[in-house]
């Protein structure tokens, strides 16, 4: 099953070139969460762009492998800057993150193709919300340029 062929055509309509990780850099993934285990849809994401897309989509955003290893160390950072009462677990895998003061995880226990929860110094939270189902809509939102793609989802 291919959680990302929607996406997928869509980048290739458009002619978006996609750079895929190597065997290696999975390896590297699969090792920094432990026991744990990737959603599908993630690997998936990780085998056909890991390693970066060209043009627009996702560019300039820190979610590619070329920084991915450091993402959750700069996410509990963030935190801890701005003393918000929650931590990041060994649940948490932060896959995204942005001008480093707004990051996206999931949980890697919530499915093959997980909800995505925010956290943004500039929003007053107390909390972390979420704001996709899952993982697939995330990606389709950034890419549509959605304006609401960071608000509370119910």
């Amino acid at each position: 099953m291919s959680y990302l062929s929607g996406i997928i055509g869509l980048l290739n309509n458009d002619r978006i070139p996609m750079n895929p990780c190597t065997n290696e850099d999975l390896a590297q993934v699969k090792e920094a969460i432990g026991d744990n285990e990737l959603p599908e849809a993630y690997i998936e994401f990780l085998k056909i762009m890991g390693r970066g897309t060209e043009h627009t989509f996702l560019r300039g955003h820190s979610c590619f492998m070329d920084e991915l290893l450091i993402l959750k160390e700069g996410g509990q950072e963030l935190l801890e800057e701005n003393e918000f009462s929650k931590k990041l677990t060994e649940n948490d895998f932060v896959f995204w993150m942005s001008q480093g003061c707004m990051f996206c995880f999931f949980k890697l226990d919530e499915g093959d193709n997980p909800p995505i929860y925010f956290y943004s110094e500039s929003t007053d939270q107390d909390d972390f919300y979420k704001i996709a189902d899952t993982f697939t809509d995330f990606l389709l939102a950034m890419y549509t340029k959605d304006k609401d793609v960071f608000k509370k989802k119910d």
